[in-house]
């Protein structure tokens, strides 16, 4: 080709075209390296915690983000992917090289981003759509658990919030959005009044409605996997839904949980996910939409017994934060079990183990959280934190050295100890020495238990 026919664009074109190649790649890895190559799907508290779980696998050997959050940038290399964009996470997906996928958030799940990795022939830890309905469609839940013999709450379903309002009778009612709320669709009405209030919010009554039963007893979160119709148990937990101090205010994301518990000890965590989980998985596979990934069930303790208040379709948030740091054994070779079919085989051959040290998570929060909030707030005292604790960040970005606030629940100040008491201790203490402006957490977190033991 003459020099007269080349084609010289100006330097801000090149710069820019140069960019646009770039987005449309992945940086690759050579393939053949040993270890595990990892992928997290999402960037909050909980994809914190698997990530940092994960890094604490000698089978690991690389840890992908996607697209993360600042904090994970210490340890783990974040993907500017959104999640969302399918065609290019399976190109990151064939460029790094990548053998298993954890999806996290109930966005992603209810997106169908399961059946999308599970294309690329790759481990995936995350349900298919159709099996994730469990936690998007509640209305869906509760057939299964009614077709399964699962206790739960009597329900009524209804297309929208006018309709459930007409049905409305004296006396306390739990009114819910069926669908995603991100943990915020959800309203314990004491009287006819206020569950006509909480009808007529966009957030609940603007589709279709489920309407329950109260139910009296104390609450415990329980964390499966399950394959199809092999269900193992991970370490119950208690997660703090309410934002305020007594457990008062409005619902949240979960202002913090610990873990163990004595409501739920772990010597029975097998035996009531055989009873409460398992009936559900066995449900599905007959319905020929077999579970692959996480089940999470809100439990209750009632008068007669233990019943099921929902089920998530992945990971819980804030237990995560608190659960994994208790499980023995190699966890991504357990995930990667899991994202191939094959957990009966290795729970057989590596039974899970929990340790015995307790965690505490405590929920650092911005101003005005669980509703509308301000970011760009520089945090300080991440580097003044107390041996064995941790800040797991939630919503933080990076401007130079500093971190700044990016959304509602920011960290999540994590902490270990002998005891539940001393992690508590722990949680508390690092959660006094991170500071911003309007900042603002819940110091009783496991009060309850510590008040017990």
């Amino acid at each position: 080709m003459g020099i007269g026919r080349l084609r010289i664009l100006p330097e801000d074109k090149v710069y820019d075209t140069i960019r646009k190649q770039r987005q449309q790649r992945s940086p690759g890895r050579s393939p053949g390296a040993p270890g595990i190559n990892a992928l997290v799907l999402g960037g909050g508290g909980r994809e914190y915690a698997i990530a940092w779980r994960l890094a604490r696998c000698d089978s690991v050997a690389t840890i992908d983000v996607m697209p993360g959050n600042a904090g994970m940038a210490i340890f783990t290399r974040l993907i500017d992917i959104p999640p969302t964009d399918t065609q290019a996470v399976q190109q990151h997906i064939a460029a790094s090289h990548i053998d298993l996928a954890i999806v996290g958030p109930d966005e992603l799940i209810e997106a169908g981003l399961g059946d999308t990795l599970r294309r690329a022939s790759i481990a995936v830890v995350g349900p298919s759509r159709a099996a994730g309905r469990i936690e998007w469609s509640k209305s869906f839940a509760k057939e299964l658990m009614d077709e399964a013999g699962v206790p739960t709450a009597p329900w009524r379903a209804f297309p929208d919030g006018a309709s459930a309002a007409v049905a409305l009778a004296d006396g306390p009612v739990v009114v819910k959005a069926d669908g995603l709320a991100a943990g915020k669709g959800v309203v314990v009405a004491r009287d006819r009044e206020a569950a006509r209030v909480a009808l007529a919010t966009g957030s609940i009554g603007s589709g279709p409605v489920v309407l329950e039963d109260v139910l009296e007893g104390e609450e415990a979160s329980l964390q499966t996997l399950v394959d199809g119709e092999t269900v193992v148990a991970l370490p119950p937990a208690r997660d703090h839904k309410r934002v305020g101090e007594g457990d008062t205010g409005p619902n949240t994301g979960g202002m913090g949980a610990y873990s163990p518990t004595e409501l739920l000890p772990d010597e029975q965590a097998q035996d009531l996910a055989n009873e409460l989980v398992a009936p559900v998985a066995q449900a599905l596979v007959r319905r020929g939409i077999p579970y692959r990934g996480v089940i999470y069930a809100g439990l209750i303790r009632t008068r007669d017994g233990w019943k099921v208040l929902e089920y998530n379709a992945r990971f819980g948030d804030p237990e995560a934060q608190v659960t994994l740091p208790r499980l023995g054994g190699d966890f991504a070779r357990l995930m990667v079990a899991l994202g191939e079919g094959r957990l009966a085989e290795h729970a057989r051959d590596h039974p899970l183990r929990f340790g015995q040290r307790a965690y505490v998570s405590v929920a650092l929060c911005s101003e005005g959280y669980p509703g509308k909030t301000e970011g760009g707030q520089p945090i300080d005292g991440l580097e003044d934190l107390p041996d064995g604790v941790w800040a797991f960040h939630a919503a933080t970005r990076r401007a130079g050295a500093r971190f700044l606030t990016a959304g509602g629940r920011v960290i999540h100040v994590v902490a270990g100890g002998d005891s539940v008491a001393e992690a508590r201790r722990l949680a508390n203490l690092g959660a006094e020495r991170i500071r911003w402006k309007g900042r603002f957490y819940r110091s009783d977190i496991a009060a309850q238990e510590v008040a017990v033991a």
